[in-house]
């Protein structure tokens, strides 16, 4: 399933869900090209959140900030592989892509991750690190087919027909959404609630000390990371209803998304994105560094607001 981004002001975004048989192990793939770009819309804004990542560059180049470090254009910047896997990350980063730079990021549960790979993402956190140094040898495999030609749509369709028999052959216990796909902005916190179920009933020991263990021997995080994770994702989609409906209350956004009050809200939103909500919610609509926040609602079905002029810093 792939949809074009509706923005024409913004550099052309595509978006996949996996298909059923790899719901439990993909959340997404996104593609994106720089080219044409000035050098401030060539950025992209990550926010901090569990999940691992494939990055294929078919072209070009890339180069990333430290993790959490305060967003500035000449920082020092660190010069990523063509292909790179990302782990978990506690804060958020940025991503300086070069004028030629085009490519497919395919994002995977941490549990599943490891299922996959046997690699933890525990030792994977904060780090983007070089494919060829972590992942199995079939995996490595499917990535380099993926970049051998032809448009977004074929490379990202034979990425996961190869990944299908690879998940496949791993027998654990795992994640089955009970949903339509269509739900997929609601699909997190019932991943996050069948971990716990799983970590709870796993081994012979079964103490909540026990439980959480093994989430964080899992996923890289805790269960109450995890948790603000959830939350703060879905206030991002009560964002896009509000905005929809032209009614952003920061407020009542921040109480009914279980924060105990505004300010807990800002300061959430800030570690993970590096932006208060009302930074963040002004670069969805104009900035095209924010692209990241407006594949994930395109992902969540919603459609990405036209910016009135994209301006060169």
């Amino acid at each position: 399933m792939s949809s074009d981004t509706l923005a024409p002001n913004f550099a052309p975004v595509q978006t996949w869900l996996p298909p059923w048989g790899l719901s439990a192990c993909v959340r997404a793939a996104i593609a994106r090209s720089a080219v044409g770009l000035h050098a401030s819309q060539r950025w992209g804004h990550y926010p901090a959140g569990p999940i691992c990542s494939i990055a294929c560059l078919f072209e070009g180049s890339a180069e990333a900030l430290d993790a959490g470090a305060t967003f500035d254009p000449q920082a020092t910047r660190q010069s990523l592989p063509a292909m790179t896997v990302t782990g978990p990350h506690s804060s958020p980063r940025s991503v300086l892509y070069g004028p030629q730079a085009d490519g497919v990021m395919v994002l995977f549960y941490p549990d599943a991750w490891w299922a996959l790979t046997g690699v933890s993402p525990q030792d994977l956190t904060n780090q983007i690190v070089d494919a060829h140094s972590v992942l199995p040898a079939a995996l490595l495999a499917a990535c380099e087919r993926m970049r051998k030609g032809g448009h977004a749509n074929t490379r990202v369709k034979t990425f996961f027909e190869d990944l299908l028999p690879l998940w496949d052959e791993r027998d654990v216990d795992r994640f089955t959404p009970t949903g339509p796909q269509r739900n997929w902005a609601q699909a997190f916190a019932p991943w996050m609630e069948s971990l716990a179920l799983r970590a709870a009933a796993t081994g012979w020991g079964r103490s909540l000390r026990q439980s959480e263990r093994r989430i964080k021997q899992w996923t890289g995080w805790s269960l109450r990371k995890l948790q603000g994770s959830v939350r703060g994702e879905a206030a991002f989609f009560a964002v896009m209803e509000a905005m929809l409906e032209d009614r952003v209350d920061w407020a009542q956004i921040a109480l009914d998304n279980g924060f105990s009050d505004q300010s807990h809200f800002i300061r959430e939103t800030r570690r993970i994105t590096g932006f208060s909500p009302e930074a963040l919610r002004h670069g969805f609509n104009t900035d095209e560094a924010f692209w990241v926040y407006r594949a994930w609602a395109q992902l969540a079905g919603y459609e990405v607001p036209a910016p009135a002029a994209l301006v060169d810093y």
